[in-house]
């Protein structure tokens, strides 16, 4: 049931299970939004619940959680599900009351409404998706047989480990991937749940690497730097939102293989990654290419660390870019210019094809624009079926 309300802005605070990485980072898009509301008020209603019906609060860096000197037990107080940015920019804007829609929710119900409503206004990023998804999947897989959560490795997402949570968990991780596959994708067959576990791996990367599927503004200065470092652009983020690019998977991939195959110290598995992406990643390029670049420099570097010792690792992998970069150079330096197919895959075997053909034609014909050499061809292939149809 949902009752609405005008509550007093002191007595919100943003639930530990929202699902916004960041809510409020005061820069210009948010002091725009604080402007409009400042201007016109609010047109939609916070999704509030009762405070005394959050079981956990949940440590993080990048997400605002319950005041410790507020009392739990308060019914007056509650926690925002949905609307931290509208909160905060209501904040900034001198308001006393915002419109609310008090919704009678477990830490379960929270976040899976954390996650719809936050889709809905504004898409979130891969990262944010990843990360909530991962904390309704630490609220609901199995325990093992001694009565401990069973791990999923390291994460840097909102979830705990050692929660007491009056949630029903499933008794098999399939049955849990079920249900979040059900729930998010309205399907549980193969490939949702394939899609979920992708979701999952991105959660569990170095923060670092997951900051790659942030949002620019969502990333920390220290983020920020870091991918800077490595050619980076931190104004730019990878990976649809929807779990649909493919990107996440394959900078999962490459960071477990390396992870799984680097000896030693003889290269970091995670600089190694960030080097990989800044390397192979050109500005003009397409996920669906990045993509593409990163599996095949996966799939042939470890090729290289299989066949070298320990000593040789390092000059294995740095080989190895270098002549991956080198190509992919190349190819953009000689056919990106004048590739015709502009918004397809510039790598694909076909249109790799199909545009270097692109590109010898027009040399050959000494035409400067794309228009007058399909005008020329398109003319010269008339006259051949003429010849061949006899036409008149």
């Amino acid at each position: 049931m949902i009752e609405r309300a005008e509550l007093p802005i002191d007595s919100l605070v943003v639930d530990p299970l929202q699902s916004r990485s960041q809510a409020w980072a005061g820069d210009d898009h948010d002091q725009r939004l604080a402007a409009s509301i400042d201007d016109e008020g609010l047109y939609h209603d916070l999704l509030v619940r009762p405070l005394d019906a959050v079981d956990v609060g949940v440590s993080s860096t990048t997400t605002d959680s319950t005041d410790e000197g507020r009392d739990a037990s308060d019914a007056s107080q509650y926690a925002i599900i949905a609307g931290s940015r509208r909160y905060h920019a209501a904040m900034e804007a001198g308001h006393e009351t915002l419109p609310c829609k008090i919704l009678t929710a477990d830490d379960l119900d929270a976040a899976w409404a954390s996650l719809t409503e936050n889709t809905e206004r504004r898409e979130l990023s891969e990262q944010e998706i990843a990360s909530q998804l991962n904390l309704i999947y630490e609220l609901v897989r199995p325990k093992d047989p001694a009565g401990d959560e069973t791990t999923t490795g390291e994460t840097d997402s909102n979830a705990d480990t050692d929660r007491s949570l009056s949630v029903d968990r499933f008794e098999t991780e399939q049955a849990a991937l079920e249900y979040l596959a059900d729930r998010y994708y309205g399907r549980s067959d193969d490939n949702a749940i394939d899609l979920i576990e992708g979701h999952l791996r991105t959660a569990n990367l170095p923060p670092v690497l997951q900051a790659l599927f942030k949002d620019p503004d969502d990333r920390t200065v220290q983020e920020r730097t870091a991918l800077d470092n490595y050619g980076i652009d931190a104004r730019t983020t990878l990976g649809s939102g929807e779990g649909k690019s493919g990107t996440s998977r394959e900078v999962v991939a490459l960071h477990e293989t390396l992870e799984t195959q680097l000896e030693g110290d003889s290269v970091d598995p995670t600089d190694a990654v960030l080097e990989t992406v800044g390397s192979l990643r050109f500005e003009s390029m397409s996920e669906q290419e990045l993509r593409r670049s990163l599996r095949d420099f996966r799939q042939e570097v470890t090729a290289e660390l299989d066949a070298s010792n320990v000593d040789q690792q390092n000059q294995a992998f740095r080989e190895t870019l270098q002549s991956h970069t080198t190509e992919l150079r190349d190819l953009h330096e000689e056919v990106e210019p004048q590739r015709p197919f502009k918004k397809i895959d510039l790598l694909g075997p076909e249109t790799q094809r199909h545009s270097r053909w692109h590109v010898q034609a027009m040399a050959d014909r000494q035409t400067s624009s794309h228009s007058d050499l399909v005008r020329e061809l398109y003319k010269e292939r008339l006259e051949t079926l003429a010849d061949e149809r006899g036409w008149q």
